[in-house]
């Protein structure tokens, strides 16, 4: 069995206010966990309370068996890598370098990629179909390239944990379908352990292998053997 990596203890999460409380729940490596919400449910405060941008109101977040709050943000970079709903750039940045940056957290104080940092880079741009891009500036892509671009470059950052928060809301359903076969492939072959929020329900049901919902009531309730049908889902979220 997958070893735990993350561990959620009593945790409530919020901001003056308590939005979710009482979740308990392990994530173990080669897991793929969708995290389900409507709008306004408490989705993006769990994530930036997991990734230690904001701290609990009550409980703790246990990486490797240890408080995320005794591990630095140069530390925790690389242990999880994220893709969020805000990321801005320098204009004059192209594609690529966007994507070096996922290698910024192992380099050294030359800042200089070595031939394996080239190497990962060039095979997230394969896997991701991103050969034609590479060379644009990041800020002349659509919004639906910029967001396969931001999923490579967490990719890229080759960590433990990757969390990404509605990764594919800009995307058709061709890449909407490679993100998810992608990021299950990825958590099973490499065993990461992936947390993806989304409201691409019926999609996601497909590639999970654990669901965490947050239900109407903003209850925390986890779906261990992904038994949850879409029409389950919709009746507990509204």
């Amino acid at each position: 069995m997958d070893k735990v990596i993350l561990a959620l203890n009593n945790l409530s999460v919020g901001y003056q206010n308590t939005i979710i409380s009482e979740v308990n729940t392990n994530l173990y490596a080669g897991d793929f966990n969708i995290l389900l919400g409507a709008n306004g449910a408490g989705k993006s405060t769990l994530i930036k309370t997991i990734t230690r941008q904001i701290e609990p109101l009550i409980g703790d977040v246990f990486l490797h068996e240890k408080s995320i709050s005794q591990f630095s943000h140069a530390e925790i970079a690389k242990e999880i890598s994220i893709v969020s709903t805000n990321n801005n750039f320098d204009a004059s940045l192209t594609v690529k370098d966007v994507l070096n940056l996922g290698r910024i957290p192992y380099l050294n104080f030359f800042a200089k990629l070595k031939i394996e940092d080239n190497q990962i880079v060039d095979k997230y741009i394969k896997l991701l179909e991103l050969e034609a891009l590479i060379k644009m500036h990041f800020n002349q892509l659509s919004d639906g390239q910029k967001q396969k671009v931001l999923i490579a470059r967490a990719l890229i950052q080759d960590t433990p944990i990757i969390i990404l928060d509605e990764p594919t809301a800009h995307l058709d359903v061709k890449n909407r379908m490679l993100i998810f076969s992608l990021l299950k492939e990825i958590a099973t072959s490499e065993h990461k352990a992936v947390i993806c929020a989304t409201h691409e329900i019926d999609i996601a049901l497909k590639y999970a292998t654990n669901v965490w919902l947050i239900d109407k009531h903003q209850n925390f309730i986890e779906d261990k053997a992904n038994k949850f049908n879409s029409d389950t889902v919709y009746c507990n979220l509204f």
